[in-house]
C-alpha cells in the first residue's frame, strides 16, 4: 500500500504509537517538503507529484518504525536546497539528509563497509532503499528482480 498524503501519513503513524511532539515534527518537515515540491512532478510518471514520493518514502521507513529522524529525513530527502532550515527544525534530521544528498550526489562510487556504518549512514542506506521501493511500488521504474 502506498500512502500519499499527509492526512494518511500522520494517521499512519498514529497508528504506530508516535508521540504528539513527534507528529509536530513530521508536519513541520512536511510544510518544507511541501514548499520544496511545489509544482515538481515525478520524471518518469509526470502527472505524479514529487511530494507523493517523498510522503511515500517517509511512509516505507515508518513501517519498520525506525527512529523519527530517519522517517523525517526521508521525507525531506531530496530537499537539499534548504539545509538551514532543516537543521533548524533537527539537527539529526539535517545531518541524515546532508549525509543523503553527499553519498546520493558527490559520491556515487563510495562504497559504506557495513561492519563500521554509523547510525547516520544506516539511516541514509534505509533512505536510499525506501525511495527505490516506492519507486517500483508507484511504476517509476521496473527492478530486474521482478
Amino acid at each position: 500500500m502506498i500512502i500519499e498524503t499527509i492526512e494518511k501519513l500522520l494517521e499512519f503513524a498514529n497508528k504506530k504509537g508516535y508521540s504528539n511532539e513527534n507528529m509536530k515534527l513530521i508536519k513541520d518537515a512536511y510544510i518544507i517538503a511541501e514548499e520544496y515540491s511545489l509544482n515538481k512532478y515525478r520524471y518518469i510518471k509526470k502527472d505524479r507529484p514529487f511530494i507523493n514520493h517523498l510522503i511515500s518514502t517517509c511512509s516505507i521507513l515508518m513501517y519498520e518504525k525506525l527512529n523519527i529522524e530517519t522517517f523525517v529525513a526521508g521525507l525531506l530527502h531530496s530537499v537539499k536546497n534548504d539545509m538551514k532550515k532543516i537543521y533548524k527544525l533537527n539537527h539529526i534530521v539535517g545531518e541524515i539528509v546532508n549525509n543523503y544528498t553527499d553519498i546520493t550526489l558527490h559520491n556515487d562510487n563510495k562504497i559504506i563497509s557495513l561492519q563500521n556504518v554509523s547510525k547516520t549512514e544506516f539511516a541514509v542506506i534505509a533512505i536510499q532503499l525506501a525511495n527505490s521501493i516506492d519507486m517500483i511500488m508507484s511504476g517509476e521504474y521496473e527492478s530486474p528482480l521482478l
